[in-house]
């Protein structure tokens, strides 16, 4: 029984995902959000617009001007929303979702009620169906909206209409709801477990198997998406391990590939959650740390890896491991992946040029330090 409720726990709030596999790809999800909200108010703003147009020359259509005129402005107002967070964040796209909800639903209460109480209220029924298959929330959170909309229907109805019509309307909505939800729990569930199946495979292919950092091209498509926002900053460094051939070539490709898997490791530690890290084949690291960072900040972290780096112990202690960084701030040494690598590059070779297992900044073609 305890198994029972667990599991229709875990299907209500992350559509039979585990937690972590839900946040994962919940970006991934409340892009599709806005993308279907996009074209539903698309679709709905023609819609309205052309009932607008018809009330223009339709006598039965001229009472609900007003009403056709104002939802389909609405609706102009959540595409332009839609295309705003477009690049700008999505993370008022669900709440955007139930505003366009309820104008739906208000309007077919309206229209369902107050402007036609002699008719079932087959466009709130049908409402109820169709709207949650449109949005991927949280099957609870759906539930519990479209109760709450009923719940508000109910008394209306009664209002407006005869006893038995208005209890034809009750059962009739009470029983869309439970239908509506039960497909949308079982399409949102179907939908989930494909999008995480497909983020574990690109996880798979686009993972560097050795060091657990991203492979070239992974890292690289993730930090130019991240520049393509107009108010993007951060960091890039670019990283080498100090004399790495000659580790390879004392201790073997066994202890060379032990001290590529612990940087890798110690990337993943040291820096915040939002940093992305990348193996770019050999020897080569490279970070991308996203938003603000004070180089106060930036250089503790640096020193911290550097501690934990030289902590790694050669077999017999001849050769220090060490790292040279190149460090270039976004937008300040540049605004595209391609400026940023460049002066990040040119700040690693002047540190290697000054003795290595030191970071620089771009442009302090200077010593900043030596760990």
């Amino acid at each position: 029984m305890k198994r029972f409720y667990e599991k229709c726990m875990n299907n209500l709030r992350y559509g039979g995902l585990k937690k972590e596999e839900y946040q994962e790809i919940e970006q991934e999800i409340l892009e599709k959000d806005r993308s279907s909200l996009s074209l539903a108010a698309i679709c709905l703003l023609l819609m309205f617009a052309g009932l607008f147009i018809g009330s223009l020359f339709s006598e039965m259509m001229a009472p609900n001007r007003t009403i056709y005129f104002l939802v389909g402005i609405c609706f102009a107002g959540i595409w332009f929303l839609c295309e705003w967070m477009k690049k700008r964040g999505k993370r008022f796209i669900i709440p955007l979702w139930y505003v366009a909800m309820t104008l739906m639903i208000g309007y077919a209460l309206i229209l369902n009620t107050v402007l036609r109480n002699d008719i079932s209220a087959t466009t709130f029924c049908i409402i109820i169906i169709v709207a949650p298959l449109l949005v991927m929330d949280r099957p609870w959170r759906v539930f519990c909206y479209f109760c709450l909309m009923i719940l508000i229907f109910i008394p209306i109805d009664f209002r407006h209409k005869t006893y038995y019509l208005a209890f034809t309307d009750t059962v009739n909505a009470v029983c869309c709801l439970f239908i509506g939800s039960v497909v949308h729990a079982s399409i949102i569930r179907t939908k989930l477990r494909e999008m995480a199946q497909k983020r574990y495979i690109e996880q798979q292919r686009d993972t560097d198997k050795l060091t657990g950092c991203m492979t070239k091209a992974a890292f690289e498509q993730k930090v130019r998406k991240f520049l393509g926002n107009p108010e993007h900053s951060g960091m890039l460094l670019v990283m080498d391990i100090d004399h790495f051939k000659n580790i390879n070539d004392s201790y073997g490709h066994i202890f060379g590939d032990l001290v590529l898997r612990t940087i890798g490791e110690q990337l993943h530690e040291t820096f915040t959650d939002k940093a992305l890290y990348g193996r770019f084949g050999g020897d080569e690291f490279q970070v991308w740390i996203s938003g603000k960072m004070t180089r106060k900040d930036m250089i503790e972290q640096l020193k911290k890896l550097f501690d934990e780096i030289h902590a790694i112990q050669t077999p017999d202690g001849r050769i220090r491991v060490g790292i040279s960084v190149g460090v270039a701030l976004c937008p300040e040494n540049g605004e595209n992946y391609e400026v940023l690598f460049e002066n990040a590059d040119a700040a690693l070779y002047s540190a290697k040029n000054l003795g290595r297992d030191r970071y620089v900044f771009c442009p302090e073609i200077c010593m900043r330090s030596q760990i």
